[in-house]
């Protein structure tokens, strides 16, 4: 009998559940870089104040970093793998932008807390995402 292509697709995991602790650290991370994205493209006149001697396209780089997070974010929660690579990335772009405006290291490596906290909360749902 020949194979059709619903039986060579496989077959989608149901019933996913992502857990209260997933989900709570999910809408913080949204929360969070909603904050940060008006933050840096609305309302960054008192950080350029701050920091004079950085250019100011910098802080809407930072912002559109805090956008990106937003829409990873809604992907992380339709299960997307993709989404948290992309997370990932933009944080390793976030700690580079950090040294270049001169934060220090330790303001720098505390950004990629995150990433790392997002790691050590969906490995054990790793197989769930696609």
């Amino acid at each position: 009998m020949p194979e059709t292509f619903e039986s060579s697709v496989p077959p989608k995991i149901e019933n996913k559940k992502r857990g209260a602790l997933l989900t709570i650290w999910l809408i913080i991370v949204l929360i969070a870089n909603v904050g940060t994205a008006l933050t840096y493209l609305l309302w960054n006149s008192s950080i350029i104040a701050t920091y004079p001697n950085v250019p100011s396209w910098i802080w809407y780089i930072y912002g559109l970093l805090g956008l990106a997070n937003v829409v990873f974010t809604v992907f992380l929660f339709m299960w997307k793998k993709w989404a948290f690579f992309a997370f990932c990335g933009m944080a390793a772009l976030a700690f580079i932008l950090n040294l270049i405006v001169g934060v220090g290291i330790i303001v720098a490596i505390f950004g990629l807390a995150g990433p790392v906290i997002l790691y050590l909360i969906i490995c054990s749902k790793w197989s769930l995402l696609e």
